[in-house]
C-alpha cells in the first residue's frame, strides 16, 4: 500500500468506521446488553464468567466482552468508548478487502475498501454494538489471512511470511470463536471445504492449501486460544457447556424455541436474507451482480482478474463465492434468523465486484451506482413528504408519525434523500466526478444518515433523556417494569430490580438462591408498588424510581398508579416514575 493509498484508507476508516460512534447514545435493547456485561466484568473483577445484571449470563463467549472492558479501563464508560471493538472490525474489514482485491489483481482495491464499508448493511452494523460486526470482520479476516499462506506457499515465498499468515489465519478464527461461537468453524471451515476442489488438480496449490489449513502450529494456536476458557468457565459454572453449546447453537438452528424465525410461514422464512441481501449491498448491488457473473464466466474459462497463476486465481474465486453462497445457505436454513447474521456474506462479494472491473469500463460503475443511489433518495424523498405533510391531510396522523414529526425526523430524512440524489445523479452524468469527490459525498451522506437514524429512532430506542432527569447525587434504586430495560443498568451503574421482564435473564435468575430470586426478579406486574415499598424500606435515605414499559404501565391497576409520580412520559416506549416518599414510619407501613 503507497504512502497515498494508505492515507486515504486511514480516512476513510475514521469518517466511516470512527466518527459515526460518537453521534448517538446507546440503543436498546442489544447495546445496553454488550455495554453493561464488560462494565460488570470491570466492577467485580471476573473476567472469565459474563455477567448481566448481577446474573449468570451465557449466551456469548466473551471476546468482544474483554474489549470493551479494557476500552473502559482505559478511558473511562461511555457509548463511544465500549462501541471501540467496532472500529476495530471496521478496521479488519477493510484491510482484509483490500488484501483479497490486491491478491486477485484489483487496480483499485482501496475502491473495495471503501465499498465495504459503505453499503447500506455493513454501515449499519458497524455502528450498533453487537458481536456481529466483530465476528465478520474476524472471520473475513481469517479467510484473506488463509488467501495470503497459500498462494505464499504456492510460490514458494519467505517461511517467515508464511508462518505468520497462517498464524493469522488461526489466530483470527480463534478470536471470532471466542466472540460469537464455533459458527467460524462451519462458516469458513464450509468456505474452504467447497473450494477444495479447485485445488485438487494443482498438485503446488493442494499441496498449499492442505499444509496451510491443517498447519499444526495454527492448530495449536487456535487450541490455546479457544479451549482454555470454555474449560474453565464450564468448571467454575457446570452446565455452562451444556446451555451454550446445545441450548444456544444447535436448538437454536434447529427449532424455533427462541421465536427468531424470518417468518410463521415456512417458505417466506426460508426466502428473509433475500432482501436482506438485495437491499444491504446498496449502492454496491449492481456492481456486485456484475461481478458475481464475471466471476462464474472467469472459473469456467481463462479470463478475469490480470495475474500469472490461473489455477490459484480459480481458486480464490471461488472460495469467495463459496463465502458469499455457504453463510446465506447456512442461516436461510436456520430456525434461528437476525439481520446481521449474513454480514460475512458482504465482504466475499464486494472483493469480487472490484477485482473484475477493469478500465475498459469507464464511467459504467459510477452510473450503476449512482442510479441505485438515485431510487434510495427517492424512497427518501417521499418517506420525508409523508412525515412533513401528513398533518395536511389528516386531523389525527398515526403516533408514530407525530413522534417522527416532533424529534424532527422528516427534516433529516428530506436533508438525507436530497443527498443521495444529488449524489446520485452525479453519478449518472459523471461531470467532474472523481473517486475522491465521490467518497467524500458518499461518506457525508452516511454520517447524515447516522444522526437522521437518531432522530427517526432515537425516542424509541434511547433512554438516555429519561435518566437525564434523575440528579445523581440521589443514588437511586431502579426499577424496570414491564420489560427489561438493557440500557438502564449501565446507565445508573447499579443493579436493577426487573418486575415483569425477566426474558432472557432466566437461565442467570434460575441459578441463585430463592431469597435472590424474590428480591431481583418479580414476575407478576402488579406488584410494581409493593416491590418499591420493599425497596424503600430497605433503604430509606435512597429513593425508589422506575421505567415502566407503557403497555405495562397503562395495564396497572389505578389504586397502584397512586403513589406514583409520573416525571416523564415523552417516550414512546417508556415512562419514569418516581416513588411518593411518605411520612415518618409510613415507609414501613407501606412495605408490609
Amino acid at each position: 500500500m503507497s504512502k497515498k493509498e494508505r492515507i486515504k484508507f486511514i480516512l476513510i476508516w475514521l469518517f466511516i468506521g470512527v466518527l459515526p460512534l460518537l453521534i448517538r447514545p446507546l440503543w436498546q435493547p442489544d447495546e445496553g446488553r454488550y455495554a453493561e456485561i464488560p462494565r460488570e466484568m470491570l466492577f467485580r473483577s471476573d473476567w472469565l464468567t459474563p455477567y448481566l445484571n448481577g446474573v449468570l449470563y451465557f449466551e456469548k463467549p466473551p471476546f468482544q466482552y474483554w474489549l470493551s472492558a479494557i476500552s473502559m479501563k482505559l478511558f473511562g464508560e461511555s457509548a463511544f468508548v465500549v462501541r471501540l471493538p467496532l472500529a476495530i472490525a471496521t478496521l479488519l474489514t477493510m484491510y482484509a478487502v483490500w488484501r483479497l482485491s490486491k491478491r486477485l489483481g484489483s487496480p483499485w482495491p482501496l475502491w473495495a475498501s471503501f465499498a465495504v464499508v459503505s453499503c447500506l448493511l455493513m454501515y449499519s452494523c458497524g455502528q450498533i454494538l453487537t458481536l456481529d460486526a466483530l465476528f465478520s470482520a474476524l472471520s473475513i479476516f481469517s479467510l484473506a489471512a488463509v488467501v495470503e499462506a497459500v498462494s505464499l506457499r504456492y510460490y514458494e515465498s519467505s517461511k517467515k511470511q508464511i508462518t505468520g499468515w497462517t498464524l493469522v489465519a488461526f489466530i483470527s478464527a480463534g478470536c471470532a470463536l471466542l466472540t460469537k461461537g464455533p459458527a467460524v468453524v462451519v462458516l469458513v471451515g464450509g468456505s474452504l471445504f467447497f473450494s477444495i476442489f479447485f485445488a485438487w488438480k494443482d498438485v503446488r496449490l493442494r499441496s498449499a492449501f492442505f499444509r496451510t489449513i491443517f498447519s499444526p502450529y495454527g492448530l495449536a494456536v487456535f487450541a490455546i486460544i479457544t479451549v482454555p476458557w470454555f474449560v474453565m468457565v464450564n468448571m467454575a459454572n457446570p452446565g455452562h457447556a451444556h446451555f451454550f453449546f446445545y441450548t444456544e447453537h444447535i436448538e437454536r438452528f434447529t427449532t424455533h424455541n427462541h421465536a427468531r424465525q424470518g417468518s410463521n410461514n415456512a417458505f417466506l422464512d426460508k426466502l428473509y436474507f433475500v432482501p436482506v441481501i438485495l437491499l444491504g449491498l446498496l449502492p454496491w448491488l449492481s456492481a456486485s451482480f456484475v461481478g458475481m457473473k464475471r466471476a462464474i464466466k472467469f472459473v469456467g474459462k481463462l479470463m478475469g482478474p490480470i495475474t500469472t497463476d490461473a489455477s490459484l486465481n480459480k481458486w480464490v474465486v471461488v472460495l469467495l463465492m463459496a463465502s458469499f453462497a455457504w453463510p446465506l445457505l447456512f442461516f436461510s436454513a436456520s430456525g434461528s434468523k437476525l439481520i446481521p447474521y449474513v454480514l460475512p456474506c458482504i465482504a466475499p462479494i464486494i472483493v469480487l465486484a472490484y477485482s473484475f472491473e477493469s478500465e475498459m469500463d469507464g464511467y459504467k460503475p459510477f452510473k450503476r451506482s449512482g442510479v441505485e443511489l438515485l431510487a434510495l433518495g427517492t424512497v427518501f424523498l417521499l418517506s420525508a413528504g409523508v412525515l412533513l405533510f401528513s398533518s395536511k391531510f389528516s386531523a389525527h396522523p398515526a403516533r408514530w408519525v407525530v413522534d417522527l414529526q416532533g424529534a424532527k425526523g422528516g427534516a433529516w430524512i428530506l436533508f438525507l434523500g436530497l443527498g443521495f440524489v444529488v449524489i446520485g445523479l452525479w453519478g449518472i452524468r459523471g461531470n467532474g466526478l472523481t473517486s475522491a469527490r465521490w467518497m467524500a459525498w458518499h461518506s457525508m451522506m452516511l454520517i447524515i444518515l447516522s444522526f437522521a437514524a437518531q432522530a427517526v429512532n432515537g425516542s424509541r430506542s434511547s433512554i438516555n433523556h429519561l435518566i437525564a432527569r434523575v440528579p445523581l447525587e440521589q443514588n437511586a434504586q431502579w426499577i424496570s417494569h414491564g420489560s427489561y430495560f438493557q440500557v438502564l443498568p449501565f446507565l445508573v451503574k447499579d443493579r436493577i430490580t426487573v418486575v415483569a421482564g425477566t426474558g432472557e435473564l432466566a437461565f442467570g435468575k434460575n441459578r441463585l438462591e430463592p431469597e435472590e430470586q424474590d428480591r431481583w426478579f418479580i414476575e407478576d406486574p402488579n406488584e410494581l408498588t409493593k416491590v418499591a415499598w420493599r425497596m424503600q424500606s430497605e433503604c430509606p435515605e435512597r429513593p425508589v424510581w422506575a421505567l415502566s414499559e407503557r403497555k405495562a404501565w397503562r395495564n396497572l391497576e389505578p389504586e397502584l398508579k397512586d403513589d406514583w409520580e409520573v416525571v416523564d412520559e415523552s417516550s414512546p416506549k417508556a415512562v419514569l416514575l418516581r416513588l411518593r416518599r411518605p411520612f415518618g414510619n409510613e415507609c414501613e407501613e407501606l412495605a408490609l
